[in-house]
């Protein structure tokens, strides 16, 4: 079949040819000779063969054409799977970085620091703030609050452990490599920290200019009074939230215990990010200056 279709317009003219000729032969024999039978036999076979190569050829036409159809829908088949293979690759790596995504919030752990826990932390060691916070590798924003006395809510920690706390962080900061930036919720901005009765904080913030004057990457300001608690954000992978209680009188807020949070997406210190972001832009927000700092004796420094 496949030899008949690669050579037929050669065997439609050879057999064309024949035909001819023997059509030629049965018309002059019909015409000079006896044998009118036997030509009109013969040209009856010749005609048979005709019909039969017609139809032989019009299979042989018919079968091109049903292949041509087939390789044509095998192709169409082939590119739809290969469309059909891109497109799941395509929805497989989703599917990865959907789940990479959950496995990040999956990974999301969370830990307490009562006052009470956080006062008989005695070494640096055994303190689990302190040491997620020395963690930090690029940067550390803190948001802190101070009462309208003057008081810092963490005087109600052991101050002695607060100051050595300080000295350890500051030696972190010292590293070129950390940013650090600290916002001071205040009751009068314009006043500053002039009110700052905590000396803990006081020195703390003495040795934060002097270190912003040294190498830079380092702010201190203070801003209007908004949420009544404190936060610090550690790179983008873990946040410490510090919550306060009330005291004996409505004014009266001490610190109740820090919540710590790894999280390694990202997601929950986007939120406290975007807080600190609207801090940065209020128009009460300002920077410190050493002169704002209260003196020992309790009286700003001029």
């Amino acid at each position: 079949m496949a030899w008949v279709a690669r050579h037929r317009r050669v065997l439609f003219a050879v057999c064309g040819a024949l035909i001819a000729a023997v059509l030629g032969a049965a018309v002059q024999e019909i015409l000079d000779t006896r044998l009118r039978m036997a030509a009109a036999a013969a040209l009856v076979v010749c005609l048979l063969v005709v019909t039969m190569l017609a139809g032989l050829a019009a299979v042989v036409e018919s079968r091109i054409q049903a292949d041509r159809e087939i390789t044509d829908a095998v192709r169409d088949e082939v590119a739809r799977h290969h469309a059909l293979a891109d497109g799941t690759a395509a929805r497989i790596a989703a599917l990865g970085r959907d789940m990479t995504a959950m496995v990040g919030s999956i990974g999301m752990k969370v830990d307490t620091m009562l006052l009470s826990e956080l006062n008989t932390a005695k070494t640096i060691e055994g303190d689990r703030t302190v040491q997620l916070m020395l963690s930090a590798k690029e940067e550390i924003r803190i948001l802190d609050l101070l009462l309208e006395d003057g008081r810092w809510p963490d005087e109600a920690m052991d101050q002695s452990y607060q100051n050595n706390a300080f000295d350890v962080f500051l030696a972190l900061l010292e590293q070129p490599s950390i940013s650090y930036k600290r916002i001071i919720q205040v009751a009068e901005p314009a006043s500053s920290l002039s009110r700052a009765l905590t000396p803990s904080l006081v020195k703390h913030c003495t040795d934060v200019l002097a270190l912003r004057q040294a190498r830079g990457r380092v702010s201190l300001r203070v801003t209007r009074h908004r949420f009544p608690f404190k936060f610090i954000l550690i790179d983008t992978s873990a946040i410490v939230l510090q919550l306060q209680e009330y005291g004996g009188h409505t004014g009266d807020l001490r610190i109740w215990g820090e919540v710590l949070i790894t999280d390694p997406g990202g997601q929950l210190v986007a939120v406290f990010r975007a807080i600190w972001d609207e801090f940065v832009e209020d128009p009460s927000t300002r920077a410190v200056r050493l002169a704002d700092l209260p003196r020992p004796g309790g009286s700003p420094a001029e």
